[in-house]
């Protein structure tokens, strides 16, 4: 029997046992990058785009660089905004993946449909 605090009702399949991975954590994690790729190829290939057109049109290199800082900020903060929370909150290594991963589609969400979205029609 699992052992519980006072006032405490155990949980019914209980703590997952030491050592075993915790399967809907990683198939959560796992969905929830499968939602963020299409958006995620979709920024890559439209900033590459861009970029490569930039560049064909005889405009400087350094031009490119506030384009790139610009398609990968809304990823990058949501990843690392949702690593510093699993981080500082402590959570179990297995329940980490799925909070990272949807930092990730949360970030890549919101640049895609906020600007990157609206900007291709």
């Amino acid at each position: 029997m699992a052992q519980t605090r006072p006032g405490e009702q155990a949980l019914p399949g209980g703590p997952a046992a030491p050592g075993r991975r915790n399967r809907l954590a990683l198939a959560l994690g796992v969905g929830q990058l499968l939602l963020a790729a299409p958006m995620l190829a979709t920024v890559a290939t439209g900033g590459l785009v861009v970029a490569v057109m930039g560049l064909a049109a005889g405009g400087p290199a350094v031009a490119v660089l506030p384009l790139v800082l610009l398609l990968t900020v809304g990823p990058l903060v949501g990843l690392g905004l949702a690593a510093l929370i699993a981080r500082t909150q402590g959570l179990p290594r297995d329940v980490r993946f799925p909070v990272i991963a949807f930092g990730l589609l949360l970030g890549t969400a919101v640049e895609y449909f906020g600007w990157v979205r609206p900007a291709i029609g």
